[in-house]
């Protein structure tokens, strides 16, 4: 199977008054459909930058990244927006769920933006609940659950939308051992029976070790890419 996601030359560049900061400083990075990438590094070498321009929400000072055919940074701001609500799931440390609305209207509602037929969005988000272990606590919000269920809930969000992607910045960060660990086995198994690609920022050694490959930055580089 060929390369499915591939950055070329990604350089990233912030100014502040005088000083100029590069952040990133070219970096060349592919994956295959269904594969796992870990992003590994000290804090502050371009990790999240890095994963920011991988699932388009930044735009890089040089460079492309590629879905298949598609050169996103080539779209408008309106494309690249639609592109990224149907191709691409992020899960952030801080799972940025809303507190109003419950475990299934959370879940929900990168459908209901895509104007998505609300029983037929109800009907996958309650299939997706059950496959990450939510189906009792469908009606619970955010500030009723435990963290490991909020990150769980913020993972089947991200699968909503059949994502191609799976976008994840330290997503076990504020997450205690034992829980970190079941989330790290939510990942593997979604990635096995979804076939869902998954990129992780992380400075979990263990989650890491668990991906396909490792990619470990420094100073804003890729130095070494560790396979398994």
């Amino acid at each position: 199977m060929g390369d499915y996601i591939v950055a070329e030359g990604l350089r990233k560049t912030f100014r502040m008054g005088a000083t100029t900061l590069d952040i990133l400083k070219g970096v060349d990075l592919s994956l295959k459909k269904g594969e796992v990438l870990s992003i590994v590094g000290a804090s502050g070498v371009g990790k999240s930058t890095l994963l920011h321009l991988l699932g388009a929400l930044d735009r890089p000072t040089e460079g492309k990244v590629y879905y298949g055919d598609d050169d996103v940074f080539q779209m408008d701001d309106n494309r690249l927006a639609s592109f990224r609500n149907r191709r691409i799931g992020f899960v952030f440390q801080f799972h940025h769920l809303l507190p109003e609305f419950d475990v299934l209207e959370n879940t929900l509602m990168p459908s209901l933006i895509r104007g998505e037929d609300r029983d037929k969005a109800t009907e996958r988000a309650l299939a997706i609940l059950e496959s990450v272990g939510l189906k009792d606590r469908l009606t619970h919000r955010p500030g009723e659950i435990s963290g490991g269920e909020q990150q769980r809930t913020a993972i089947a969000r991200a699968l909503m939308g059949e994502p191609d992607v799976i976008l994840a910045d330290e997503p076990t960060g504020n997450l205690d051992t034992h829980t970190a660990a079941h989330v790290h086995e939510l990942i593997l198994r979604l990635n096995q029976t979804h076939q869902t690609t998954f990129v992780l920022v992380t400075h979990n050694e263990k989650l890491a070790g668990m991906a396909h490959r490792t990619a470990r930055m420094v100073d804003g580089r890729i130095e070494e890419i560790i396979s398994r």
